[in-house]
């Protein structure tokens, strides 16, 4: 039993400095840099400065970038909280000829390198005559960012028992108050926690965005531009300090959100 136990805290111990050392620390390490009085980084420290993310708030292309990235994330999200909820019924509740085919047509996007993706999409609005724009890269999100809501959606639906949504139309319920009523107070940890996802696959999509975006720039875009000329890694390293703090607590909120719930899984206020 002893050396069980041995074992399982070397183990555990391996795991997570393995996790620190490959996840973690280039996190630390970026965010420290970015108060690094100097554009090279390098040991020892040049001294302690927040000059760079004044410079970042000065720059009026890095803030039409994030602006875009913003404003893009959102209305993704919105959509594919609509497209991916009716999708997760439809994977979850119903049983009809082809449901195996259509669970597995909306898990395309996880299996499928987002190379290839970005390409196909490419290839695709070039052929029906849609120029490449910002709209071109929302319809682009919405094509990885739907699935991920659906299933996360659908893994909770698979746990609620539909009778009672059924129940509820029985009392005098028409279809949306029941699911107002009744499903969506039990579902809402999983919408919560998919829409915080989404908004960050989206807001951190470069691959596919590269591919499918015309002549603006979202923050991914200007990332990989400004990287070709070293003076700007300081203020990137500011800029993604801020939004990888803001990303980790919003994941963290998405998955507090999902465990959040009574025995019946629903959201507690």
């Amino acid at each position: 039993m002893d050396r069980l136990r041995t074992s399982r805290f070397w183990l555990g111990f391996y795991t997570y400095a393995v996790m620190g050392l490959i996840i973690y620390l280039p996190i630390v390490i970026l965010i420290a840099f970015s108060f690094n009085d100097s554009t090279i980084m390098s040991l020892p420290w040049s001294g302690f400065t927040w000059k760079w993310y004044q410079q970042a708030l000065e720059r009026p292309d890095l803030l039409e970038a994030l602006w875009n990235s913003l404003w893009v994330a959102v209305v993704v999200t919105v959509f594919s909280l609509i497209l991916g909820v009716m999708a997760a019924y439809a994977m979850a509740w119903y049983r009809y000829p082809g449901r195996l085919f259509f669970t597995g047509y909306v898990t395309i996007p996880f299996v499928m390198p987002w190379l290839i993706l970005g390409i196909a999409l490419l290839i695709f609005f070039n052929r029906v005559g849609i120029q490449l724009s910002m709209f071109t890269v929302i319809l682009a999100h919405i094509s990885f960012d739907a699935p991920l809501v659906a299933v996360l959606v659908a893994s909770r639906l698979h746990h609620f028992d539909p009778n009672l949504e059924a129940a509820a139309r029985d009392l005098g319920c028409g279809p949306i108050q029941a699911f107002r009523l009744v499903t969506l107070p039990i579902i809402a940890p999983a919408i919560i926690a998919a829409a915080i996802l989404a908004f960050n696959w989206s807001f951190d999509a470069f691959v596919i965005t590269h591919f499918v975006i015309g002549s603006q720039v979202t923050f991914p875009i200007w990332v990989w531009s400004a990287l070709k000329f070293p003076k700007n890694l300081p203020v990137i390293n500011a800029v993604s300090s801020v939004i990888v703090v803001l990303e980790m607590l919003l994941i963290s909120l998405a998955e507090r959100m999902r465990r959040q719930g009574g025995d019946d899984g629903s959201l507690l206020i």
